[in-house]
């Protein structure tokens, strides 16, 4: 018996097997055309360990002084604890809450740090003084006065002479119409023997 009796049923069969070779090299000849797709990998990445860090210098009154590693973002007491401060630190002389930089030299000074005073000159012990002794020191040193020139002032800066012994010295010249020697000075009512030989190193005629 044949597969296909009719001529007609043959054409039929073979238009199919026609149609799919066709589809299936239309099917092939896209598969081979298109490009490949690419697939990326993203290498995966590897977790971040490591933190960034400062470097800072704490000394002073610390226990433990030296350079200490911190993260970023730390501030001046997170360094001063590690460092460890001694019961006299002063912690209220510095700021504790600035933010540290790398490289930074913290210094935590001490409640016992000296301060540098300077020396004052004391006075030496006093001396009981007299009177006319206080009087005559702060008189300045007598200069060579001229007796028949001088004024009141000028007579003042002699020793053991006030304003009223000035003032017979001048009256008693003018009665004498000058002076010609240093001993006329004994005319003079308040001035002796004592007082002259005082004052005749610094007086001329």
């Amino acid at each position: 018996m044949e597969l296909w009796e009719h001529p007609a049923e043959r054409y039929i069969a073979l238009g199919s097997l026609v149609v799919i070779a066709i589809s299936l090299a239309i099917l092939a000849g896209k598969r081979l055309t298109e490009p490949a797709a690419l697939i990326l990998e993203t290498p995966p990445q590897k977790p971040t360990t490591s933190r960034l860090t400062l470097k800072v210098h704490v000394k002073g009154a610390v226990q433990r002084p030296s350079v200490y590693t911190l993260p970023f973002g730390s501030r001046v007491i997170d360094a001063v604890q590690k460092a460890q401060p001694r019961t006299d630190a002063d912690l209220n002389a510095i700021n504790l809450a600035d933010f540290l930089e790398d490289g930074q030299e913290v210094i935590v000074p001490s409640k016992n740090r000296l301060v540098s005073i300077p020396s004052l000159a004391l006075p030496s012990p006093a001396t009981s003084l007299s009177p006319t002794q206080v009087k005559q020191s702060a008189k300045p040193k007598p200069k060579i006065i001229h007796l028949n020139t001088a004024t009141e002032d000028d007579l003042v800066q002699l020793p053991g002479i006030g304003p009223a012994l000035a003032r017979r010295i001048i009256e008693h010249r003018r009665q004498i119409g000058g002076f010609k020697s240093v001993e006329q000075l004994l005319g003079v009512k308040g001035i002796g023997e004592k007082k002259l030989e005082q004052i005749r190193p610094y007086v001329r005629p």
